[in-house]
C-alpha cells in the first residue's frame, strides 16, 4: 500500500474523550478528537450550545488533515442562559487560557502526544480566542475567527499578536466586514479577510458550513510548523499527502491579503 492509501485510511479513524478543564471555580467539559496520527491540535471555541452542524463540518475536514480538535464549551450551562455572559471577553479568555495550560501539561506528562495548537472561534468568542492567542505568543501556531468583531480582544492584544491571523465574514455583512478590516490594520502578523461568496447561499447553508470548514483548514494546513506531515484539504474527497516546509506553496486560493 502506497504512503498516501496507508496515510487516508488512518484519517477515518479517530479516538475521541472528554476533557475536564477546572477555571475560577467552574469545571467546563470539552470534547477531544485525535485522529490516528495528528499533527496539530485545534481548538474549537465556543461559549453556550454547541453549533454542531458547524463544527462537526470543520472537525471532519480536520481530521481528513490530520489535524484534532477540542471543542471547548467556555460557559457551563446555567451561565449561557444569561446573554451577558456571551460577551465578557476577559472571563472567556481566562477559561480558554486555562484549558490550553491543561492541554500542555497532559503533552508534557505524555498523557497527550506533544503538537502544535492552534486557535478558532466564531461570534461572541473570536475576540476570546484573539486575545487568547495573543497572550500565548508563539504558542499558537494560527487562529482563525468567523464573524463577531476581533476589535473587542482589545488594542493591545491587537498590536501583540503574532499568530497568523484568518477572518471569515459574510458578504453582506457590511459592518462586521468594515469593522475588522479596520482592526486587522492593526496588528503585524499575517492576516486575511476573506468573504463568503455569495454562490454560497444563506451563511447556515450546507454550502456555507463547508466553505468556512475548508477555508480554516486551508489556513490551518498553510502555517503548521514546518515538516509537519499532513494532509492537503482541496474537498472531503480528494486530499493527497505533503510536508509542509518554508518553501512550500501556499494551499489558499488567492484571497483579500492584508485586509486592505
Amino acid at each position: 500500500m502506497s504512503e498516501a492509501s496507508a496515510t487516508a485510511d488512518t484519517t477515518d479513524r479517530a479516538d475521541t474523550s472528554t476533557l475536564a478543564i477546572d477555571s475560577g471555580g467552574v469545571r467546563l467539559h470539552a470534547e477531544l478528537t485525535l485522529p490516528a496520527r495528528p499533527s496539530a491540535l485545534v481548538v474549537l471555541a465556543h461559549a453556550g450550545p454547541n453549533p454542531e452542524a458547524r463544527d462537526d463540518a470543520l472537525a471532519v475536514i480536520l481530521r481528513h488533515a490530520g489535524i484534532g480538535t477540542l471543542r471547548c464549551d467556555l460557559l457551563t450551562s446555567s451561565e449561557a442562559r444569561f446573554a451577558d455572559n456571551h460577551h465578557q471577553v476577559s472571563l472567556l479568555a481566562s477559561r480558554l487560557l486555562d484549558g490550553l495550560t491543561l492541554l500542555r501539561q497532559q503533552m508534557l506528562l505524555d498523557d497527550l502526544p506533544t503538537l502544535p495548537v492552534g486557535l478558532c472561534g466564531a461570534g461572541d468568542c473570536s475576540p476570546v480566542v484573539v486575545r487568547a492567542a495573543a497572550i500565548r505568543d508563539r504558542d499558537i501556531f494560527a487562529t482563525v475567527c468567523r464573524g463577531g468583531l476581533i476589535d473587542l480582544a482589545g488594542m493591545l492584544y491587537l498590536q501583540t499578536l503574532v499568530s497568523p491571523l484568518l477572518v471569515l465574514v459574510g458578504e453582506g455583512e457590511q459592518r462586521l466586514e468594515a469593522s475588522n478590516r479596520r482592526a486587522l490594520h492593526k496588528l503585524a502578523a499575517r492576516k486575511e479577510l476573506k468573504l463568503l461568496p455569495a454562490s454560497a447561499d444563506a451563511p447556515e447553508s450546507a454550502a456555507a458550513f463547508e466553505w468556512v470548514a475548508r477555508e480554516t483548514a486551508r489556513w490551518f494546513v498553510d502555517h503548521l510548523p514546518a515538516a509537519a506531515t499532513v494532509m492537503t484539504v482541496e474537498t472531503p474527497q480528494i486530499m493527497k499527502v505533503m510536508t509542509v516546509s518554508p518553501s512550500s506553496p501556499t494551499l489558499l486560493p488567492r484571497g483579500e491579503k492584508g485586509a486592505s
